[in-house]
């Protein structure tokens, strides 16, 4: 019988070992470029949606587009908090406690790149949710879908 890891963190790893067999540590760090990186957020919800758009236009399956909306509903959240999620996830990161960090850390909310990219998050969780509710139904405007009429 040979012992296998169970999970558990290993001296000097960082967290446990994560399902996909990295430490949790570096899916974390990745994460946290993500957050940190808004023009990537933008570049991922623009393919997204594009790119689902483009695939109900050609099958006729609106509901792909329609599930975007889901998605890009979770970008623009990611986008109007990634201030509060930055700090969380470096007190992950670091192993820092999150109240001191937040009391050390001067948050100013009147930074124009900041706050026009928190307005930018809200817009997209509004469009979003309306992709979310009704992307399905603009199948309808194309004349390819006669399933619509009935």
């Amino acid at each position: 019988m040979t012992s296998q890891s169970t999970g558990s963190p290993r001296s000097g790893s960082g967290p446990a070992i994560s399902a996909v067999g990295l430490p949790a540590h570096y899916i974390l760090l990745a994460f946290r470029w993500a957050v940190s990186n808004s023009r990537f957020l933008y570049l991922l919800a623009a393919v997204l949606v594009g790119g689902s758009f483009l695939i109900s236009f050609h099958t006729d399956a609106w509901h792909w587009f329609q599930r975007s909306g889901a998605l890009l509903v979770s970008i623009g959240a990611l986008l109007s908090t990634r201030r509060a999620m930055g700090l969380m996830l470096d007190s992950l990161i670091n192993g820092s406690d999150l109240a001191q960090q937040v009391q050390g850390e001067q948050i100013v909310t009147s930074e124009a790149g900041e706050l026009r990219t928190c307005v930018c998050g809200f817009l997209l969780v509004a469009m979003g949710t309306f992709i979310w509710a009704y992307g399905d139904l603009l199948g309808c405007l194309f004349p390819s879908q006669l399933s619509c009429l009935v």
